[in-house]
């Protein structure tokens, strides 16, 4: 399988939108909040999409910093349900955790649903570690760990 990774554009929120529906079925992103998003890159966010041989949409990553030198936050990181466990989501990670690098960013933060079983093992293996909950984060009942990992 031959994947390749692009920053993302306009014309991938058909696909963006349509995989995030199909992953979180409770409380997806809006179109409005995607195209949100991407107005703020180059300048404080970054936004990149992995795609198949066929150059079909299979996973994305999002990652928002104000400034260089400050803390970046991951906003999203999804794969495709077909494509899991064939190391795409580490390598959008890889490119964000190079992103931030790169603005000099002391540390990364993340939200991850509780009991995200398939999440927390890869960012546990990349260095990063539970330091909060927060109740009823996405909705009523369902609960985020807030995660960091250290760059500097």
């Amino acid at each position: 399988m031959n994947i390749t990774y692009r920053d993302m554009n306009t014309l991938d929120l058909p696909a963006v939108i349509s995989m995030e529906r199909a992953v979180y079925k409770i409380d997806p992103w809006s179109v409005a909040q995607i195209k949100e998003e991407l107005a703020g890159v180059p300048r404080n966010r970054y936004y990149v999409v992995a795609c198949d041989e066929n150059q079909k949409v299979v996973g994305y990553a999002g990652i928002f910093s104000p400034d260089t030198k400050f803390e970046t936050e991951i906003m999203t990181l999804t794969v495709d349900e077909d494509f899991r466990r064939k190391g795409i989501g580490r390598q959008l990670l890889h490119l964000i955790i190079e992103w931030s690098k790169k603005r000099e960013a002391p540390a990364i933060f993340l939200e991850m649903r509780a009991g995200n079983i398939e999440a927390k093992p890869l960012y546990l293996s990349e260095g990063f570690a539970p330091i909060s909950h927060r109740k009823n984060y996405y909705q009523t009942g369902v609960h985020a760990v807030v995660m960091k990992k250290d760059l500097a």
